[in-house]
């Protein structure tokens, strides 16, 4: 492509490739100076130039002393923005976008919308778990992409024919202006935890009011009344859509059942009632669930048939997922003490008169405040819990550990330093409808150990594999 297409006034010079990366190299490219947190590209212009690139995008005075076209403008972001889209054939367009954001659910809503588009069409995803379109999985060094790689994704997606796309990202992202290049159709805000390290260490709120300011009028924005960030950031769009249970939403969520087995709800809208049921688990994935048939609708496709494929919509990896259809056995990836409290109050809830046990993760950086709160909920919603490895050094689990026995306890603890261990301990002791939570790593595959990682196949194979391993030695005592 011409420079000249891209500048007006500027030179016939052939232009290979954009970059905001000084150090790749950058054959005939345009090197876009964004100034970010902690680099300025503006300090990288003369490796830019060494790594081929031929025209430099700035907008801070600079003494031009190394040889290329300079072009000066008033906002990087969003000249890289407006080039991008030329440079990449307007990948916006004839591709619907939804972006979700909020402390949690973000992974459960985008997985259930691609799962349903992927059934009628073909939907692609980038976010925390990667890059996914037509059954390739591509790693991401970064859970959002930058500017100019989403515009480059969204362009090879629609050249493979993907319909749709989903995002997810925090706070922190949009505030950095990395999906500025995305127009979405729908933005959909889940749900806020203020105890998640991502809204104590960020400006959160004013974050999302910058995005939100930056949005077209006919981006649908979907929000959970229900949840504090509604009256916090309702004023930043002029069309908010609701779902919850309050009677102001727009999507009401009436009469609630959750079991071991799954969710059952009525959904109101219009005059219209509509029932709602699925396996996955929980009050937090009504939500999800409800915040992800609301968003299909707005973009025209038939309630009810999103509603009936709910109904066997896979579990999420890792997150209020069953891993056997026959023992009641939780996977969840919770961290922060609100949603272990939240995982736990469930469990209590559907376990009704037989035991319920949690496998517990405990870090060495865990502090006095936190280990007593872990413990108090051990207290208040386990018949045992069963205290294992997180992130710690070998040397330092049982040390950790250890340290819990500074506090009251009436439920029963088993201390279990291996986590593979402790899941395979759980499951032999427990009974035929027992419920276990195994809380806090979900599937993910390592163990952070000192300054390394570990490899860890995952929560739930360990489940499915002792579970497997009980059943052989009950059909052999048979």
């Amino acid at each position: 492509m011409l420079l000249s297409s891209l500048f007006k006034g500027a030179p016939d010079l052939e232009i290979q490739q954009l970059s905001i990366d000084s150090r790749h190299s950058m054959k005939d490219a345009i090197f876009f100076c964004l100034d970010g947190i902690k680099y300025d590209g503006h300090d990288y212009i003369k490796e830019a130039i060494d790594n081929g690139a031929k025209v430099i995008i700035y907008s801070k005075d600079q003494k031009l002393k190394y040889k290329a076209i300079y072009i000066k403008v008033n906002n990087v972001n969003n000249t890289l923005t407006r080039v991008a889209s030329i440079f990449y054939n307007d990948p916006n367009s004839g591709i619907d976008k939804y972006l979700c954001i909020g402390n949690y659910g973000r992974s459960s809503v985008t997985s259930f919308i691609n799962d349903y588009l992927n059934s009628v069409s073909s939907c692609g995803y980038i976010g925390i778990l990667g890059i996914r379109y037509n059954g390739l999985e591509l790693n991401s060094s970064f859970a959002t992409l930058n500017i100019l790689d989403n515009l480059k994704m969204l362009d090879t997606m629609k050249k493979a024919g993907v319909k749709a796309c989903t995002f997810e990202a925090d706070a922190a992202s949009l505030n950095l202006q990395k999906l500025d290049s995305i127009s979405p159709d729908c933005v959909i805000y889940t749900c806020t935890n203020r105890n998640s390290s991502e809204f104590q260490t960020n400006d959160y709120y004013n974050y999302l009011r910058r995005y939100l300011y930056t949005l077209e009028n006919e981006t649908k924005v979907l929000f959970n009344c229900d949840d504090e960030s509604f009256n916090e950031l309702k004023d930043s769009v002029d069309n908010i859509i609701s779902y919850g249970t309050s009677t102001i939403a727009d999507f009401q969520i009436r009469d609630v059942s959750i079991s071991v087995n799954g969710i059952a709800y009525k959904l109101l809208h219009d005059g219209h009632s509509y029932n709602v049921r699925s396996k996955v688990q929980g009050m937090v994935n009504v939500y999800n669930l409800t915040a992800a048939i609301v968003a299909l609708a707005l973009q025209g496709y038939d309630i009810e048939d999103v509603i009936e494929h709910m109904k066997d919509i896979p579990y999420v990896e890792g997150v209020m997922e069953r891993s056997d259809s026959e023992f009641n056995i939780i996977v969840d990836c919770a961290y922060d003490l609100n949603s272990i409290e939240e995982i736990l109050r469930y469990g209590a809830y559907v376990r009704h008169k037989n035991k319920l046990i949690g496998i517990i993760s405990i870090n060495y950086s865990d502090d006095d405040k936190r280990l007593e709160k872990i413990i108090d909920l051990c207290n208040k919603y386990l018949d045992i819990a069963i205290l294992t490895e997180n992130e710690s050094q070998d040397s330092q689990v049982m040390d950790i550990l250890e340290r819990c026995d500074r506090y009251e306890k009436k439920t029963r603890f088993l201390y279990m330093p291996m986590r593979s261990q402790a899941i395979e301990n759980a499951i032999e002791i427990m009974n035929r409808n027992d419920t276990i939570l195994i809380i806090g790593k979900g599937n993910e595959k390592f163990l952070s150990m000192g300054l390394g990682r570990e490899f860890y196949y995952g929560d739930r194979h360990y489940a499915v594999k002792f579970i497997s391993k009980r059943r052989r030695e009950e059909n052999e005592i048979i």
